[in-house]
């Protein structure tokens, strides 16, 4: 006999509970929390079950950034050397003494062109030459460069590029794979200037066999050494797009600081190497400012963009705790703007990043959702709201198939949070009566039959757990009551 949750009793309302239960998806677990018009009581079902947040998580970093740092605050990448060493150089025939230190604390934004235009500075004050070494500083954070908890098998790829101190061109490399023949080996393509290597024993296989189980595999190297094994579909004449999240960022850092500073024409005695404690006694010369917290926040939001969720996390960490940042401290500053800052206290709750692609987070939704309606009562401090997500109109909500018709078209506004067997809503829409209210829902342990998840690999099926969602989206939003059956 199926077990009936109902999340919203008749009474509330004033209308019958006679419809159908909205069926679960098989064996997931479900949690939906939000209140009711006209009460600020939590509605829902399993609202105090820890669940796997994924990118929801967002919203929680968004927010301790808001309130302590403020949407104007940006990221700095400093160019400093010895006090008076700047005016040495121009009475001593253009060359600097001493090291050059590049202090680098994670900028999400920041571009190997920007770090050309940050040393030409030099030359434009008459420096061609360094007497010493080129350092960059990497003190502002410490521990790993990946959070505990994120997939090992994702590492590889872009989205999880690493949230380090250093972080050029967003640390992600791209490059190419030649696949024209069933039955050879599928060729890698770099372009120049690229300090990374690729080597390949993938083979070229038809489509059907790529889809029925045979998959690219990406296998680490020490360094920023890739290597691709399994198979790959043929392609002829049209090279696949590779993109690899950088492994090493130090070393990633070294190689391009000393082809920037070749570029901006200095030359150097020593070498490029990192260092986590500067020389004492330094001036900053010019710093490459990223773009307002707000506008890194509006793309972390509207795309689930992880390296600035995690490098906007430890830099609340360091600024907050005046220590060098870990996922830890990030995850940990967070808690604590929120609790002082917000008066939420998020009790039991894991934190082990800021972009939630740790499976370790766990976070109840009746929680997740104290934190929506603080955003809302605070939204002309916060302006978070704007920049989440529209159904049918921007971000992740783009073209979620859940969502694409009225009436949630248009009217929801949200975050989206997708892991491996993880599929969450969290943000806001304006009920029937034009009411706007808070709302989660979270689907943990989402799996289906093997030729379903083939068919949603190639794309040629939408998620048949959207068919759920709508159905409890359409219930919140006609205030009526909502029963699930699992």
């Amino acid at each position: 006999m199926k077990r009936i949750a109902t999340l919203l009793c008749a009474a509330l309302f004033g209308v019958s509970s006679a419809h159908a239960a909205i069926s679960a998806p098989e064996g997931a677990r479900i949690a939906v929390a939000y209140t009711t018009p006209g009460s600020q009581r939590i509605e829902g079902v399993h609202t105090d079950a820890f669940m796997i947040p994924a990118s929801t998580q967002k919203v929680l970093t968004a927010t301790a950034a808001a309130l302590f740092l403020g949407l104007d605050w940006q990221f700095k990448t400093r160019m400093l050397a010895t006090n008076g060493a700047l005016a040495t150089a121009k009475s001593n025939g253009g060359t600097l003494p001493g090291d050059l230190v590049l202090e680098f604390n994670g900028a999400p934004d920041l571009t190997r062109q920007a770090l050309v235009n940050l040393l030409s500075y030099l030359k434009q004050q008459g420096v061609t030459r360094i007497e010493g070494d080129i350092l960059l500083d990497v003190s502002h954070y410490a521990g790993y460069d990946r959070g505990n908890g994120w997939s090992w098998n994702d590492l590889p790829v872009c989205f999880t590029a690493p949230a380090s101190a250093v972080v050029i061109d967003r640390n992600c490399v791209f490059a190419q794979l030649k696949a024209d023949q069933v039955g050879q080996l599928a060729q890698p393509m770099i372009q120049s200037g690229q300090p990374i290597t690729i080597s390949s024993e993938a083979q070229v296989v038809s489509l059907n066999d790529y889809y029925s189980g045979c998959e690219l595999e990406v296998n680490l190297d020490s360094g920023n050494n890739y290597h691709l094994t399994g198979c790959i579909p043929a392609q002829p004449g049209k090279p696949w797009p590779l993109s690899f999240a950088v492994q090493d960022p130090t070393v990633w850092g070294i190689s391009i600081t000393g082809w920037a500073a070749k570029r901006a024409g200095l030359e150097w005695s020593g070498k490029v190497r990192s260092v986590r404690k500067s020389p004492d006694n330094l001036a900053e010369l010019a710093h490459v400012p990223s773009a307002p917290l707000g506008k890194l926040m509006d793309r972390m939001l509207k795309r689930s963009d992880n390296l600035i969720a995690d490098s906007i996390a430890r830099a609340l960490g360091y600024e907050y705790f005046k220590r060098p940042a870990s996922y830890a401290s990030g995850a940990d500053a967070v808690r604590e703007i929120l609790r002082t800052k917000a008066g939420i206290d998020l009790g039991s709750a894991l934190l082990a990043d800021g972009s939630g692609l740790s499976a370790h987070n766990l976070i109840k939704a009746s929680q997740m959702l104290q934190v929506l309606d603080f955003i809302a009562r605070n939204d002309d401090q916060l302006k978070l709201i704007e920049m989440l997500p529209v159904a049918g109109m921007s971000g992740t909500l783009g073209s979620r198939g859940s969502v694409q018709m009225p009436p949630l078209v248009k009217n929801v506004t949200a975050k989206t949070g997708t892991l491996q067997n993880v599929s969450n809503l969290a943000g806001f829409m304006k009920t029937a009566s034009g009411q706007r209210k808070a709302f989660v829902v979270m689907v943990n342990g989402l799996t289906f039959p093997p030729k379903i998840r083939q068919a949603l690999k190639a794309k040629r099926i939408a998620s048949p757990h959207y068919k759920f969602e709508r159905a409890v989206l359409e219930q919140i939003y006609r205030e009526q009551p909502v029963q699930i059956s699992d």
